[in-house]
């Protein structure tokens, strides 16, 4: 990897979504670790490899994980608060006070191109 390809995690647990996001995500450049959840990013990160510059996940995982669990797991692993992304169809207040407590940019769905890179861009700045 190279200082201008960022490093980005991304979790979601539709293959579809995740398929999509790791495409659009490479061909712009950046290197991707992806997956239905934070464990091969965890495994990543346990076999040396580098931290993550970013991370994107879903709100709703498998057996009522989240992607705010996810982020907490992936950045106690690490030792950091890495920037984060957090997709959601679920508008609650109370989601978005969780989220803004982690430190976390919520986009709600659909997330079109332009609006994830643009958060992207910000959370990378």
């Amino acid at each position: 990897m190279s200082a201008r390809s960022p490093l980005v995690a991304v979790i979601d647990d539709d293959p579809y979504v995740l398929q999509a996001l790791q495409l659009l995500l490479e061909l712009r450049g950046f290197v991707v670790i992806a997956g239905e959840s934070e464990a091969p990013v965890l495994a990543h990160l346990r076999g040396g490899g580098p931290v993550p510059h970013l991370i994107i996940s879903d709100y709703r995982l498998r057996q009522g994980h989240t992607g705010i669990q996810a982020v907490r797991q992936i950045r106690s692993q690490c030792g950091q608060t890495i920037p984060g992304l957090l997709i959601t169809g679920d508008t609650s207040g109370e989601l978005l006070a969780q989220a803004r407590k982690q430190g976390l940019a919520v986009l709600q769905k659909p997330v079109l191109p332009p609006q994830l890179e643009a958060a992207m861009a910000l959370a990378l700045s």
